[in-house]
């Protein structure tokens, strides 16, 4: 098993012999895992306004417009990127329709890979350990995609891959063979380097505009590590066209 990191879309290559996991932990991944642990009916991730307003019409009960651009919700949607507001709002048997500006467009770009699994520090320990599992079993390697910011790397995501990467290897065991790529290497460096996450995410590109808008509290509750045990999965079976939608599940 090769583990390794890509921190952009933009660096994946060979997805077929590859379980992804996306981190885009300030804030989509972090929001969605909180999303899919109030267990809703269905979560319809798409790339643009347009497309989720589009989705919204053609759904036969009247789904829950979520997601942000600049950190806010756009005009008419009803709940934003916080994953704070999420943990407060009862999801239960909703259907949603999520975008975003780095962490969708992500997901769309890892849309053949066998496996995508959302990560971030909230579901830490279980997305690393469905991971594993769903690796050893298929005999796949594991990949850590950071959705970065502006489709340029960012600290953030980079430095939850690191801790992600070092979870993983703690898994494996004495007589198990595995590598680590350039990027698994550097991303173990980055959270190695650091030592103050709370100050991490305050200089990162992705803190600071969220402190810029008001929402500082919301580093404070993403950053919590394992505090949910569920691992959303991109699935395709809603949409045979990829370009309309992808649906998550736990």
């Amino acid at each position: 098993m090769q583990i390794d990191v890509a921190f952009t879309p933009g660096e994946v290559q060979a997805l077929a012999s590859k379980v992804c996991v996306v981190i885009d932990a300030v804030r989509a991944t972090s929001s969605l895992t909180v999303i899919m642990a109030k267990k809703p009916k269905k979560v319809i991730l798409t790339t643009t306004i347009q497309k989720a307003t589009k989705l919204a019409s053609q759904q036969t009960i009247h789904p829950l417009l979520c997601g942000e651009r600049k950190g806010l919700p756009p005009e008419g949607f009803d709940f934003g990127n916080s994953p704070r507001q999420y943990f407060e709002a009862d999801l239960k048997d909703r259907v949603l329709i999520f975008t975003s500006s780095n962490g969708t467009r992500a997901v769309a770009d890892l849309v053949i890979a066998p496996h995508v699994f959302l990560g971030c520090f909230l579901n830490a320990s279980a997305v690393v350990k469905k991971a594993y599992e769903t690796a050893k079993a298929s005999n796949m390697d594991v990949l850590f995609v950071c959705a970065g910011r502006e489709e340029k790397f960012a600290l953030d995501d980079a430095y939850c891959a690191g801790l992600l990467v070092s979870r993983l290897m703690g898994l494996i065991a004495s007589d198990e063979e595995f590598s680590l790529g350039d990027g698994a290497q550097a991303a173990l460096g980055i959270f190695g380097y650091y030592r103050d996450d709370r100050r991490l995410l305050e200089m990162s590109g992705a803190g600071k505009a969220v402190i810029e808008i008001g929402l500082q509290e919301d580093l404070t509750f993403l950053m919590q590590r394992d505090l949910i045990d569920c691992v959303p999965e991109l699935i395709r079976k809603d949409f045979p066209e990829p370009e309309h939608g992808f649906s998550v599940m736990v």
